[in-house]
This record gives C-alpha cells, sequence and structure tokens, in this order.
C-alpha cells in the first residue's frame, strides 16, 4: 500500500535559491555603479569583489567570466518586463488605455534603471554574441506588443495610419531618453517628463480632424 499524503505539508520555495536571486540583484546594482564610473575596459572583478564584501573564489559562485557582470547590470532593466508591461496593460479596456498603460509601464521602468541602458549602449560590443541575441529578442518582444496595439488602434479607427514598426521603436526610444540625453532631463520632475511624452504620443495618433 502507497503512503497517504493526506496532511502533508506542502514544499517550501528553497530559500536558497532566494538569496542567490538577492545575491545575484545586488552584484547587478554594484556593476552598474561600476560600470558607470569606469567602464567595461577598467573594472576588476578583484575590485567587484572587494566592493561586495566577498572572496574572488565567492565571487565565482554566481559568474564564470567579466562579461557576467557586465550582463547582470543589463538584465536590470529586463527583470519581468514584458510581462509586467503586458498584464497591467491587458487589465484596460480599450486599445489606446492599454497602449498607454504598457508605455507607461515601459517608461518608468527605463526611467529608473537609465544606468543600465547606458552601460547596454555603451560597452554593446563587448557582450557574448549570444547575449547580444538575448537583448535583441527582449527588446524585439516589447515592440512587437506595441506594433500589435498600433495596428489594432489604426484597425478601430481609434488612430491615423501610423508604420507601426516604425513607431513603436520610438515609443522605445522615447523611454531610453534619460539614458542618452540624460544631461537634457537633469532637474526635472519624472511624472511631468512622462506626461510630455504620452502626450506627444497621443498628438501623433490623433485621427485626423479631431481637435
Amino acid at each position: 500500500m502507497e503512503p497517504s499524503l493526506e496532511g502533508a505539508s506542502p514544499a517550501k520555495p528553497s530559500r536558497r535559491a532566494d538569496r542567490v536571486g538577492l545575491r545575484r540583484r545586488e552584484l547587478g546594482h554594484l556593476a552598474t555603479q561600476l560600470l558607470q564610473e569606469r567602464g567595461y575596459g577598467a573594472l576588476s572583478v578583484n575590485e567587484v569583489a572587494e566592493r561586495a564584501s566577498m572572496s574572488i573564489g565567492g565571487l565565482y559562485r554566481y559568474i564564470s567570466k567579466k562579461s557576467d557582470l557586465l550582463e547582470m547590470a543589463i538584465d536590470e532593466i529586463n527583470l519581468s518586463l514584458y510581462e509586467k508591461m503586458v498584464e497591467t496593460a491587458n487589465l484596460e479596456r480599450g486599445v489606446t488605455p492599454r497602449l498607454m498603460t504598457a508605455f507607461r509601464v515601459y517608461w518608468e521602468t527605463c526611467w529608473d534603471t537609465a544606468g543600465a541602458i547606458l552601460i547596454a549602449y555603451r560597452e554593446w560590443g563587448s557582450l557574448p554574441a549570444e547575449a547580444q541575441q538575448r537583448y535583441l529578442e527582449m527588446e524585439t518582444q516589447v515592440a512587437d506588443f506595441f506594433a500589435d496595439l498600433l495596428r489594432a488602434g489604426v484597425a478601430s479607427g481609434e488612430f491615423r495610419p501610423v508604420d507601426d514598426r516604425l513607431m513603436a521603436h520610438e515609443l522605445i526610444l522615447l523611454a531610453h531618453m534619460r539614458a542618452l540625453k540624460g544631461w537634457a532631463l537633469r532637474g526635472r520632475d519624472r511624472d511631468v517628463v512622462l506626461a510630455e511624452h504620452i502626450t506627444l504620443v497621443l498628438a501623433r495618433l490623433q485621427p485626423e480632424g479631431i481637435r
């Protein structure tokens, strides 16, 4: 006879996995800071270990090569971003609210991770080919979601005809503005900048003849 499972305690989530994930995020934050200060070429694995209060051997439990630190920094941008964007947008009714909600979630994440985005642009050539492909696929996934919503809005008459692929990448570029043109936004309120960008997007999409 097989033992009864009645009353058995449910499996507990791995605390070790949680600790490893937390430690990797901490290393990602530290790598972002050091990469902004020194650039990838001058980044020292020894210094990362020292700043993280770890031995070199301890650090290499989380990485296998120096470029892993660069990937950790860039991963700050992509941590569940697409899933959060889609899930939040799908709570809305109507194409316009869904697009604006998706854009807001993406824009706010990019504003908060501007340092990592700048590193991704600046150090792109230092990433392994497989990492470059992975990040391109992630950004393409975001662009595809924006483009799908733009096409739906045009089909329903909510938006004027647009090049949905081009405009999807324009939305991404607007969200990357703090990383690329941070000096121009210095001292500006985040919510004011976001509101300006949303107004700009909606004006572009507004059907002809509507004021």
